[in-house]
């Protein structure tokens, strides 16, 4: 009996071991794969789920670039992609590490919630800090970063976004989300999503007529991001969403 029960001990054991190695298994061919699927490009996912009809949105095959959408609150928390979504955001920063104003730490961490909250959003940041290559930048990001949209956050990327955009506006073409500010003449693949406040859109306009950095908080910049992507994701691709600001 003794040898019985040491026995089924031992097998406990191993079954127990043959678990936790195929868990590990598991998790590493997960991370694997989400590193490279960043590697190649794919079909961007399209949306799950409706927007709301107080969205407010035009009809998705007659709307124009720059068409403002006025939604009211949360009209967009229904809609998800629809598979993995790769989400790049390009901020303005001091160094490779660092936000270069409060109000842009803002707009990342927006961005950080949503992927904390959504598990098909797969997320990179990557701070910016050389003006003189900003157009660089974001064009070796398009070229090579195979990312699905990429989001601008900072002031100093409105216009060098407004700039790259139009390269990649035609059949494989890149999707970006100006976020907290706005692009005057937009191509069809570049929406944007701010409130009153955050509505600078350079071409050398003075940046204090439309951008006031006390309106920029950490709420209104999640229902920015959260209802700009989901425009983005229902085919309003090149759309000024812009939420209200009282409500946040």
């Amino acid at each position: 009996m003794p040898d019985l029960l040491a026995s089924r001990r031992r097998l406990a054991v191993l079954a127990v071991a043959a678990i936790a190695i195929v868990a590990t298994i598991l998790a590493l061919a997960s991370m694997r794969a989400d590193a490279m699927d960043w590697k190649s490009r794919h079909s961007a996912p399209h949306a799950e789920g409706q927007l709301d009809h107080g969205f407010n949105a035009p009809d998705v095959n007659g709307f124009y670039s720059s068409q403002v959408i006025n939604p009211a609150p949360e009209t967009w928390a229904k809609v998800r992609p629809s598979s993995a979504y790769r989400v790049l955001v390009l901020a303005a920063g001091k160094d490779a590490d660092t936000a270069l104003d409060p109000q842009v730490a803002v707009l990342v961490g927006a961005a950080k919630q949503w992927a904390k909250q959504e598990s098909r959003v797969k997320l990179k940041v990557r701070f910016l800090s050389d003006p003189t290559s900003f157009i660089d930048d974001l064009d070796h990001a398009a070229k090579s970063d195979n990312a699905d949209l990429i989001v601008t956050a900072g002031n100093t990327l409105v216009e060098p976004v407004a700039v790259v955009s139009a390269n990649y506006a035609g059949y494989d073409r890149q999707q970006f989300l100006v976020l907290g500010a706005e692009v005057a003449e937009p191509t069809s693949n570049i929406a944007a999503s701010d409130w009153k406040g955050s509505a600078y859109i350079g071409e050398g306009l003075q940046q204090s007529l439309f951008y006031d950095p006390a309106a920029v908080t950490a709420p209104r910049a999640y229902a920015a991001l959260r209802a700009g992507a989901a425009a983005v994701l229902s085919g309003y691709t090149s759309v000024i969403v812009r939420i209200p600001v009282d409500k946040y």
